[in-house]
């Protein structure tokens, strides 16, 4: 069957909205009608600036929240894109969802879920989060930077779930917001760069630093957090896009996180976070998002939400559309 989807003819054209055959279904793999779609930062990029390498025509989009069809089988599809009306899905990373309120929720959370768990479980071998729980306090401090951001206060929120002390970071408007994830202590960002390094460093040591903005400034100032403690790292959700020069001994450290998830070796974290972790989350109330932007006009106003985050950005809230 035939269904509506918002295509990218060529790198940097806008999306055009057509008519596509629906892709025959593979091994476990479900049908999935899509009614949310959230719009990450990483789609507004490649639509924009065609910041991946990518196939032309592509459907873009990562975040999505569905009603499952009832299809499986058939033949491996490539058509797991956010875009369009129908999409394929793995039956791995399907999660049920009771009613229509998290379902909102969910869709705000679930597409920076897998960056930090396998950020957090995969690469540093961290231990994971039980929504509902007392978590055992793990004697470990880390730096969040962005707790504002969609990724950042999700971040918060599962390392405290795992009985890590967390630090965080937030502007003064989103400070009531920032304050509900659990982090020990929020400083303000909004000072200078001066006194917001010494906020910092006066709030650690911290075992790991994570900015979750990780532009040049933030990444420059997170980095003399990190040598006045006498670390090498802090850990970054994009590359440098330009040369950059930190401290003596410290590094920017990125990687595509999210896929660590689909090697063999992390099967089983693949399955928790989405069968388990995520489930008992929503399920426990134990996680909350920044509010959602709701972008009207469906598929047909996709380039109205990609052109916001791109040239506008937002802070403190989720772009989404609603089909």
């Amino acid at each position: 069957m035939p269904h509506l989807a918002a295509r990218v003819p060529a790198a940097k054209a806008p999306l055009v909205v057509e008519e596509i055959e629906t892709p025959q279904l593979g091994t476990r793999e479900i049908l999935v009608k899509n009614r949310i779609i959230a719009i990450q930062p990483i789609d507004a990029k490649i639509a924009k600036v065609a910041m991946l390498p990518i196939p032309y025509p592509a459907i873009l989009g990562s975040s999505l929240v569905t009603v499952i069809g009832m299809k499986t089988g058939g033949a491996v599809q490539d058509k797991y894109s956010a875009f369009q009306e129908y999409s394929i899905s793995n039956v791995v990373t399907a999660t049920k969802v009771p009613d229509d309120a998290t379902l909102d929720l969910a869709v705000r959370l679930v597409g920076n879920l897998p960056t930090v768990a396998a950020l957090f479980n995969a690469a540093l071998k961290l231990e994971r989060p039980v929504p509902g729980s007392q978590p055992q306090a793990r004697g470990k401090r880390m730096l969040i930077y962005g707790g504002t951001s969609s990724i950042g206060s999700l971040a918060v929120q599962y390392l405290t779930q795992a009985g890590y002390q967390v630090v965080t970071t937030t502007s003064p408007q989103h400070q009531g917001f920032v304050s509900k994830l659990g982090a020990i202590r929020v400083i303000n960002h909004r000072q200078s760069f001066e006194d917001t390094l010494r906020d910092l460093v006066a709030a650690g040591p911290y075992d790991m630093v994570l900015d979750t903005i990780s532009t040049a400034d933030t990444v420059k100032l997170n980095a003399q957090v990190v040598a006045a403690q006498g670390g090498d790292s802090v850990y970054a959700l994009q590359p440098p896009f330009a040369p950059e020069t930190l401290p003596a001994g410290i590094t920017r450290k990125f990687e595509g996180w999210s896929l660590l998830l689909g090697k063999e070796e992390n099967a089983e974290l693949l399955e928790w976070t989405f069968a388990t972790y995520f489930p008992q989350a929503l399920a426990h109330d134990s996680l909350i998002s920044v509010p959602a932007r709701k972008i009207p006009g469906g598929l047909g106003g996709l380039n109205d939400a990609l052109d916001l985050l791109f040239f506008k950005g937002v802070s403190g809230e989720k772009v989404v559309v609603d089909l």
